[in-house]
């Protein structure tokens, strides 16, 4: 009897947090739901500004990104906000522009672009918008090799408003590989005045079967040029099919998982299957002991 009470009080135990759940949709259905907007302006290699905008919807359940919503790009700096384009944004709530470094539009006193995103809402969602002012700059990577060991250089320059380059001056930045889900570092770089840079880079990276890579060398959310981000390609890297097949190397970006991940992934679904296994044997027992006679 004890587990048919149980049974019993969990059964009205998930219609409760079921009626719950209906009644906060239908709260939430009330008004639109609050949105936010974030927004960044990176500098790319390529003489280009590139406008970067994440939509997301903020419930009390989780936050969610908002997928075609369509958000307008403005230039600031005159009297009224210019607008350069709409976008819609992607399944992400991405919504990505790209501009030329060389423009028309109108500088702040340090000689920034002032951008701003703006996404007006519905009758379902809120309205939310972001600026960011940034100076156009860019990042030139090359290599070169001195008494067998291995360089990678970096030069920084900004665009002024008169139309030339000068240096980007002493910043620090950073040099990475791009990886299967994230950024591996390999160095850091201060730039002198001159706005140069030099850095070893490491000969134990795996490339591709050519040994190719890319090497990325970005400023990150500096006050003045935002972010900046260079990269080039070289073909220091190991070549893939160098690894030997009987003792393949476990790491982040081999083929093959470490130890550590695959014992964690193991313990993480014998504890959710064991769960469910748990679950059905209650299930069973409280039926059978339904069936049971009481005794008197």
């Amino acid at each position: 009897m004890k587990r048919i009470k149980s049974g019993i009080l969990l059964v009205v135990l998930c219609f409760g947090a079921l009626f719950q759940g209906y009644t906060q949709n239908d709260a939430d259905s009330l008004g639109p739901a609050a949105t936010v907007l974030r927004f960044t302006c990176t500098n790319t290699s390529d003489d280009s500004v590139q406008l970067k905008s994440i939509v997301t919807v903020k419930r009390e359940t989780g936050n969610t990104n908002l997928a075609n919503a369509p958000v307008s790009f403005y230039a600031l700096g005159t009297e009224s906000p210019m607008l350069i384009k709409e976008v819609k944004t992607d399944v992400h709530g991405c919504a990505i522009l790209k501009l030329p470094a060389r423009n028309n539009f109108v500088r702040n006193d340090l000689q920034q672009f002032t951008f701003k995103a703006e996404y007006k809402g519905n009758d379902k969602f809120e309205a939310s918008e972001a600026e960011f002012s940034i100076k156009p700059a860019k990042l030139k990577v090359s290599f070169y090799e001195e008494d067998s060991v291995r360089f990678v250089k970096v030069e920084g320059t900004q665009l002024n408003a008169n139309g030339s380059e000068s240096s980007i001056g002493a910043v620090d930045l950073i040099i990475s590989v791009p990886k299967m889900f994230s950024m591996l570092k390999v160095a850091e770089i201060s730039l002198d005045s001159t706005g140069i840079g030099t850095a070893e880079f490491p000969r134990d990276i795996i490339g591709d079967s050519l040994g190719n890579l890319t090497v990325v060398a970005f400023i990150e959310e500096n006050d003045v040029f935002g972010t900046v981000q260079g990269s080039s390609t070289n073909n220091w890297g190991l070549h893939k099919h160098l690894i030997s097949p009987d003792r393949p190397s476990r790491e982040l970006w081999t083929p093959i998982a470490p130890l550590w991940m695959i014992v964690t992934l193991i313990i993480m679904l014998l504890g959710v299957w064991g769960h469910y296994v748990y679950a059905v044997v209650q299930l069973v027992m409280i039926k059978k002991s339904s069936k049971a006679p009481e005794r008197e």
